[in-house]
C-alpha cells in the first residue's frame, strides 16, 4: 500500500507579492490524483521573502503568499537569500521535483535552478529578459507592446528551465 504522498510529484513554490498568489491557489487546488497529473503531487514548502515591516506602524506584514499558504496549511520557509550555501544546502535537502517560481523578488543562483529533477518554472510578468524590475507589466503597457509574456523553454538558463505568463 502506498503512503500519502509516495510516487507523487513533489513541489516547492517561491513567490511573494499579490502577482504570485493565483498560480499557488491553482497549484493547490489541483493537486489532488487525476486533477492535474494522474499520480497528483505535493508541495512540500513554499518559500517567500522574509517579513518585512510595514505602514505607519511599522508592524510586521506577512506576504499575500506566505498567507495563503499557512491558510492551506503549507509549510513556508523564508531563508534569505539563496547565494548562501546553507541555504541552497537545506533547499537540496526537500529533494523537490519542481521548483515553480513567480515573482520571487531575486534571482536564484544556478546551483539553485538545477537542483529539482524536473527543473524550474519560471512565471513572469514579461517578456524576459525586456523588461524587469518592480513592475513589467506597466512597463510592457507603457511601450505599447501587444505581448505581455510567453513560454519559452531554456529561457536564459542553460537547461532545465521555463519561463511563462
Amino acid at each position: 500500500m502506498k503512503k500519502e504522498g509516495e510516487n507523487c510529484l513533489r513541489i516547492i513554490y517561491m513567490g511573494t507579492p499579490t502577482f504570485a498568489v493565483p498560480a499557488l491557489e491553482a497549484l493547490i487546488q489541483n493537486a489532488s490524483p487525476g486533477r492535474l497529473i494522474h499520480e497528483g503531487y505535493e508541495i512540500v514548502a513554499v518559500i517567500t521573502r522574509p517579513d518585512k515591516p510595514a505602514g505607519r506602524g511599522r508592524e510586521i506584514v506577512y506576504a499575500p503568499v506566505k498567507r495563503i499558504a499557512l491558510e492551506n496549511s503549507i509549510p513556508v520557509w523564508q531563508p534569505g537569500s539563496f547565494k548562501k550555501a546553507e541555504n541552497s544546502d537545506a533547499l537540496a535537502a526537500y529533494k523537490a521535483d519542481l521548483y515553480v517560481v513567480a515573482a520571487f523578488g531575486q534571482i536564484l543562483p544556478q546551483v539553485v535552478l538545477d537542483q529539482p529533477r524536473y527543473g524550474t518554472l519560471n512565471i513572469h510578468a514579461s517578456l524576459l529578459p525586456k523588461y524587469r524590475g518592480p513592475d513589467p507589466i506597466a512597463e510592457a503597457i507603457l511601450q505599447g507592446d501587444a505581448e505581455t509574456g510567453r513560454l519559452d523553454h531554456a529561457a536564459g538558463c542553460r537547461h532545465r528551465y521555463w519561463s511563462c505568463f
